[in-house]
């Protein structure tokens, strides 16, 4: 049985310029800039707003875009910022169109994460079942294990030609304590940067190479 799965907190465009949250701006700065010296000449524009920064890249088979955004939850004389982290997948001659989808990673109590499909409207339940097969390459597992990854969900719509892959980690997260007063971050190694990278990689590949024999 999988644990219950809460739901999801999109708070970040709600946020005040408060003192509070300039505090934690200063930690996204620092989270951006990690991920652009990982990413190198790779690393090609940045676009910043509250609480949340926005990353293009060049280079890539399937990585062309990350957004970097800090969603809060309140806790007992602290707020946590979780790290939300989003990219575009686009679609190539490659794939074959299979109409709207969702896919989610579920961590189960025992057993360890597994990928369902929340959204199916393919009258070919065959293809379905192969998606999830790719999903669930030892490659990409492995990387979800190594990165502290909580919540993945990918989404597509026919008419938008891309993949929307969302996921959240514990690495690059921040959280504001009031007493004393201070803001903390998890700060990403530069290999795990480059593992993210490989990760959006991967699903790109899972995703779009969809083309069954």
């Amino acid at each position: 049985m999988g644990l219950l799965q809460k739901e999801k907190n999109r708070n970040a465009a709600q946020a005040r310029n408060s003192f509070v949250t300039r505090k934690v701006e200063t930690k996204l700065t620092v989270l951006a800039d990690a991920f652009k010296k990982a990413g190198g000449r790779f690393c090609t524009e940045e676009e910043r707003g509250t609480l949340s920064r926005s990353l293009r890249f060049e280079g890539f088979q399937y990585f062309r875009d990350l957004a970097l955004v800090y969603n809060w939850e309140n806790r007992f004389l602290s707020v946590n910022y979780n790290l939300q982290m989003i990219s575009h997948i686009p679609v190539n001659d490659r794939y074959e169109e299979t109409g709207d989808c969702v896919f989610e990673l579920h961590f189960r109590m025992k057993g360890g994460p597994e990928w369902i499909c929340r959204r199916w409207y393919d009258e070919d339940p065959a293809k379905k079942d192969a998606y999830l097969k790719r999903l669930s390459n030892p490659l990409i597992m492995e990387r979800i294990r190594e990165l502290d990854i909580v919540d993945v969900e990918i989404t597509h719509r026919k008419a938008e030609g891309s993949f929307v892959v969302s996921l959240e980690s514990m690495i690059g997260s921040a959280t504001w304590i009031f007493i004393p007063p201070i803001t903390s971050l998890i700060t990403p190694k530069e290999e795990e940067c480059v593992k993210f990278f490989e990760l959006f990689e991967l699903l790109g590949d899972a995703l779009v190479n969809n083309h069954m024999s």
